[in-house]
């Protein structure tokens, strides 16, 4: 599960490997195979109408820069091209040799022409990973990002700022970490590290908050950045709470809380609880929170 952490982390190793390479046009004289292969068509639809003008929108061109805002990836190429890559849900991207085999959940093979690939992976059955070349002027608004909401790691706002924010959201606070429409990046399981760090619970109104209360999530949001960067992530390969416990009970790597349910609070020892949040009126997304019972309402 990809979400800010992760992504970032992604973005600087993308950075230093791919940056500066060309996709290939045809297969590769070694016999890698072809330079872009979309094994699933869904994933290029969003922004083409078939895999072939997809391939034909990328194949040649060098990327420049890569650049992040909330867990969208945009490689932006030559001819003021910018190729996204949103990896959201049970997605993965990674690097790999121009000869690696993909995997049976590979849906993107793209290969470089001085070695190397990008395969774009997803475990799902229904993958809800996107991706399409558009021109660098429309890419945000292409990618479906919101350019005013707030992206803890790009926007330097104030906790006063991050105050207003969450006094005109006036929603439970997970529902409103969630929301990208508000704060970019977090889904399911750093909205719950978040609120633990900062001793709230999932369903305290978001308006409701003291001055200290306030600056302690705000707080809490950088704090749980920083430290799940320092573990490059959560290294999620499935959104389903039980992979991130291991065969002993434990979280896996840095969280707390997330995937816990019935195991013993790092802080007050009692019983991790979980809740499931319903998500707007007309849908009615479920959204899934795990909490110490314990944080304050």
């Amino acid at each position: 599960m990809l979400e800010l952490p992760e992504v970032e982390v992604l973005r600087k190793d993308l950075d230093k490997e791919i940056v500066g390479k060309r996709v290939q046009e045809e297969a590769s004289e070694k016999g890698a195979g072809p330079g872009i292969v979309v094994e699933t068509p869904s994933i290029v639809r969003p922004f083409h109408r078939t895999r072939p003008d997809f391939v034909k929108a990328l194949r040649g061109h060098k990327i420049e820069a890569c650049r992040r805002r909330g867990t969208t990836i945009f490689l932006d190429l030559d001819d003021d091209l910018t190729w996204i890559i949103d990896a959201r849900g049970t997605a993965s991207l990674h690097a790999e040799t121009a000869n690696e085999k993909p995997t049976d959940d590979t849906h993107l093979i793209v290969r470089f022409t001085i070695g190397g690939a990008l395969h774009l992976s997803d475990v799902s059955k229904d993958p809800e990973v996107s991706t399409g070349v558009v021109p660098t002027a429309d890419a945000m608004a292409e990618a479906g990002v919101s350019e005013i909401a707030w992206d803890p790691l790009e926007d330097n706002k104030t906790w006063m700022e991050f105050a207003r924010i969450l006094n005109q959201a006036a929603m439970p606070l997970k529902l409103l970490l969630v929301d990208q429409d508000i704060i970019l990046g977090f889904r399911e399981v750093y909205s719950d590290e978040i609120l633990y760090e900062a001793g709230l619970k999932y369903d305290r109104m978001s308006d409701s908050l003291s001055t200290q209360e306030t600056r302690r999530l705000y707080r809490a949001i950088h704090e749980v950045i920083q430290t799940a960067m320092k573990f490059r992530g959560s290294s999620l390969d499935e959104s389903t709470a039980d992979l991130t416990v291991d065969e002993e009970g434990e979280a896996s790597e840095h969280l707390k809380v997330y995937g816990r349910e019935g195991l013993p609070s790092f802080r007050s020892r009692k019983p991790i609880e979980r809740a499931v949040v319903v998500k707007g009126t007309k849908k009615h997304t479920e959204v899934a929170s795990f909490f110490d019972p314990q944080s304050q309402y």
